[in-house]
């Protein structure tokens, strides 16, 4: 378990704050941020106990997150959101949904979320060496920490995106390559799961821009929401626009194999023609032709069967080589 306070001050005197269960007394010009890793109850008890949480507030802050939605409680808004961690696996980006929690009052801001979020831990540096930090709101916090939430989707999807014009590439080079389709599968699939882990996400953001979801918090209005809400319509569209691109991938495939399937084709049909006119020649001519060749015996034969052979290899390893089968 870890907990993470910092106390941001309007005068400039903004440090970490040592939780061992208690915080000071805050003041008007005062936001307190507490980031929470931690799943266990007993640690979520003591943080509501230095915050003067109401039981309603900590009863929804344990439970398990179902789906991104919004609470309104007496003292406090409660976010629940899933956010994702980028990852690698098996050479193909990924990425893990990792549940998180805001829970904003006043003067105080708190996010609870069972594993590391290293988007967390960049933004408290940063926090920490702005100088007018202490002039934020617990909505302005919140607003801040949930645009890098979807910036998080973004990269997610920016990485996405460069894997599939790393596979384009590869169609152009290979085009008959048989791995580039599970390749194309897996990446598809991790799309339309991240599509799936964002799209919920509509109602949070949407609620956020309704004024009566803050009047607890002392806002009348928060125009920054608005902004938020227009940043996830967009981070909507770009997952869109990257099902379309890998959809658009598999048509690059498609199309470059039945360009190579008809220059076969095109090789098969010579061929085939000048296959055809060897054959009319000799039904033509004739082939009692009496050469020596004929009189060779079992050795004759015998080489016959061989350049046979040497031929269907050829012609095995011609289309290997082109991947045909």
């Amino acid at each position: 378990m870890t907990i993470r306070a910092y106390l941001y001050d309007v005068e400039g005197q903004d440090h970490p704050v040592d939780f061992a269960g208690s915080l000071p007394r805050l003041s008007e010009q005062q936001l307190l941020w507490i980031d929470v890793v931690s799943s266990d109850g007993q640690e979520l008890e003591q943080v509501a106990s230095a915050i003067h949480l109401d039981p309603d507030s900590l009863q929804a802050l344990r439970a398990p997150l179902e789906r991104p939605d919004l609470n309104q409680f007496k003292d406090s808004i409660q976010v629940n959101v899933t956010a994702v961690e980028p990852t690698e696996r098996s050479g193909v980006p990924d990425f893990t949904p990792i549940p998180l929690v805001f829970l904003a009052g006043k003067n105080y801001l708190v996010t609870v979320h069972a594993e590391k979020l290293h988007f967390l831990d960049k933004l408290a540096g940063r926090v920490r060496r702005d100088g007018n930090a202490g002039t934020l709101t617990s909505a302005d916090l919140l607003a801040v920490l949930l645009g890098w939430h979807l910036e998080n989707y973004f990269q997610v999807l920016e990485n996405l995106e460069e894997a599939v014009d790393d596979l384009d590439a590869a169609v152009l080079e290979r085009p008959l390559d048989k791995a580039f389709l599970s390749e194309l599968v897996r990446l598809r699939r991790r799309v339309g799961r991240l599509r799936r882990t964002l799209i919920p996400h509509r109602e949070v953001f949407s609620g956020l821009t309704r004024p009566e979801f803050w009047t607890v918090a002392g806002q009348d209005d928060q125009p920054q929401f608005g902004a938020l809400e227009s940043l996830f319509e967009r981070a909507v569209d770009t997952a869109e626009n990257t099902r379309e691109v890998v959809l658009g991938s598999f048509d690059l495939y498609t199309a470059w194999n039945s360009h190579q399937t008809n220059d076969g084709v095109q090789v098969l049909t010579v061929v085939t023609v000048a296959l055809g006119i060897i054959s009319a020649v000799a039904g033509i001519m004739g082939t009692n032709f009496a050469l020596d060749f004929f009189k060779s015996g079992p050795l004759g034969f015998f080489w016959m069967l061989l350049g046979t052979a040497l031929l269907i290899i050829a012609a095995l390893l011609l289309a290997r080589r082109r991947h045909w089968v």
